[in-house]
């Protein structure tokens, strides 16, 4: 039977002359300029005569064949050319490896794809994201494709300057502060040279640590700062400074660090209104944050003597420990600007504050019903809650339970970030107050999360880290609770086996 449609060619056929590509507007993708006519015929079915005025009209136009628009500059979009008129938008995900950016439908594909490139489970908003996808063409030719400035796949860098001429440029830039020693100048080698590389995660940002971040630092006095304290600190922690620079070191890493602080306190406090200023604000809390837990895997000499998660001297951050504060509170602080840095040069570390989607399996169900029930334990008798801190205490129970799943799927590929999104990032405030008050129930619960910790003792700034958060919860025990807790781990260690 003869299709009734009844429409001009131009109507029935978009033609979009960016992109080359007649779409029909009835079936909303792009036809193939070979294959019009049997579109007409069997997806319209119009007879022969009915076909010819839009054949007709389309000989006309100048066409792209599908080979040539299934390149990665026409895949990226150019401008801000997205959505393509004419092609329906779906809800998808694409892989956040920034040298894969595969983009699929469906949370299956996407941990299919991940287990066959990646030759590992991957974990919403840890490794992929949710975007709004198009595509000219169905079937075989399927390909999808996002908004440019949502996509981890960038165009090759088209810059003529070389990384030796950046570096050199960052120097000369750092150099024309009155305040820079030469001490400060070795600190930005040992920097450039070798910190940035241990400071890069798994999708691969170590172009932003080496050159991004060093010239941002150089309008942004805090970063400085915070840069020359986290080389100071990298060469302690390392043994690479001679056992004379020791003193000179630790002396230039505290010195660094509380410019940094009271630098970044004054920019905050005064309201960041530039894009660079928060980019800055940005970098910082990452480097802060690593500072601290580098700190804080000292001895008690480090000064260092708060509950990590908690800090009962600092009511004006709601005794949030300071790390931690600004860690939940930095896209709030930069909110003007934080599609520009989600969307820049800061990508990757904008996606730090992603909450991740952690699956519950039976492995995280088995955690799960261990931590619940040491909620309930006698070695508590005669430290009774209320139901409402009961409920505190079974949620941060059941995320710990998936937290600890997650970071054991991850194995090496875990970093500190995902370790801190995974689990302090979205604690409630009731449970940090009943940290910061030091019940038993809180504690068991944060030596636990030294399971996941204990897996990044590898990197120089959680060093320590793990071991000094369960010999400091351990304390704040009773004899018969810290027994139980030894059995409380043991029983998850034996899960994760």
């Amino acid at each position: 039977m003869e299709s009734d449609i009844n429409i001009q060619p131009q109507e029935l056929l978009y033609y979009n002359k960016k992109y080359q590509i007649i779409i029909c507007t009835s079936c909303q993708y792009a036809i193939q300029p070979t294959a019009l006519d049997r579109h007409l015929k069997e997806i319209h079915a119009l007879h022969r005569h009915r076909r010819q005025p839009y054949t007709d009209y389309a000989a006309r136009l100048s066409l792209k064949q599908p080979s040539e628009l299934l390149g990665i500059s026409i895949i990226l979009g150019e401008g801000e050319d997205f959505p393509v008129p004419g092609l329906p938008v779906i809800s998808g995900l694409q892989c956040l490896d920034p040298s894969c950016g595969h983009l699929c439908v469906s949370v299956k594909r996407m941990q299919s794809h991940w287990k066959a490139e990646h030759h590992m489970s991957g974990c919403a908003a840890l490794d992929w994201q949710s975007v709004p996808l198009q595509t000219f063409f169905r079937g075989n030719l399927l390909r999808y494709f996002t908004h440019p400035a949502l996509s981890v796949v960038k165009l090759p860098d088209t810059s003529t300057e070389s990384v030796d001429d950046q570096i050199r440029a960052i120097y000369d830039a750092w150099a024309s502060h009155a305040d820079m020693t030469e001490f400060d100048t070795s600190l930005l080698a040992h920097y450039l040279q070798s910190t940035h590389l241990s400071l890069a995660n798994r999708h691969g940002n170590v172009r932003l640590w080496q050159i991004s971040v060093p010239r941002i630092a150089t309008s942004n006095s805090f970063l400085r700062h915070g840069i020359l304290a986290l080389s100071a600190q990298h060469l302690l922690n390392t043994e690479q400074g001679q056992s004379t620079d020791r003193q000179r070191l630790m002396g230039t890493a505290s010195e660094h660090h509380d410019k940094a602080m009271a630098a970044f306190q004054t920019t905050i406090d005064a309201k960041p209104s530039s894009a660079l200023e928060c980019h800055g604000i940005i970098a910082f809390i990452h480097a802060n944050t690593l500072l601290y837990f580098s700190n804080y895997g000292k001895d008690s000499s480090s000064g260092v003597e708060d509950l990590f998660l908690a800090d009962a001297s600092r009511p004006d951050l709601a005794y949030l420990s300071p790390w931690l504060h600004y860690v939940r509170h930095g896209c709030h602080l930069v909110c003007g600007f934080w599609d520009t840095i989600g969307n820049g040069t800061l990508a990757s570390l904008a996606a730090s504050w992603d909450i991740p989607i952690m699956m519950e399996d039976e492995r995280s169900s088995r955690i799960a019903t261990i931590l619940l029930s040491a909620l309930d334990h006698y070695c508590f008798d005669g430290c009774q809650i209320s139901d409402q801190i009961q409920n505190v205490y079974v949620q941060a129970a059941s995320d710990l339970a998936l937290a600890i799943n997650a970071a054991q799927k991850f194995g090496s590929a875990l970093t500190i970030w995902d370790a801190i999104r995974l689990w302090p990032l979205t604690l409630s405030l009731a449970f940090v107050n009943e940290v910061k008050k030091e019940r038993p129930r809180s504690m068991i619960l944060l030596a636990c999360y030294c399971i996941i910790l204990e897996k990044l003792d590898d990197a120089w700034f959680a060093e320590g880290l793990s071991k000094r958060l369960l010999s400091l919860t351990r304390t704040k025990l009773q004899s018969g609770q810290r027994e139980f807790l030894q059995e409380v781990t043991q029983r998850i260690a034996s899960i994760l086996k």
